[in-house]
């Protein structure tokens, strides 16, 4: 897949207002588990699922930013 794929269906994720909902909602609910979780090891599990869903939508906006691959030095 060409950096100019991934950018337009990252695009096409973003422009989608179900996205945000669904990632709005994953973090939220991760974020109040942790806030409540009767263990440490609860709470690191939810902790690494908020990390996740950060990384997911960080991971998108990189790839609406293509970055051409750089040429090997001559």
């Amino acid at each position: 897949m060409t950096p100019q794929n991934r950018a337009g269906l990252a695009e096409s994720l973003k422009a989608n207002p179900l996205f945000a909902v669904i990632l709005d909602e994953m973090e939220k609910s991760a974020v109040e588990r942790m806030v409540f979780a009767q263990t440490d090891l609860a709470r690191h599990e939810c902790q690494l699922r908020v990390l996740a869903v950060l990384d997911f939508r960080a991971s998108c906006d990189q790839a609406l930013r293509p970055v051409e691959p750089r040429k090997a030095p001559v």
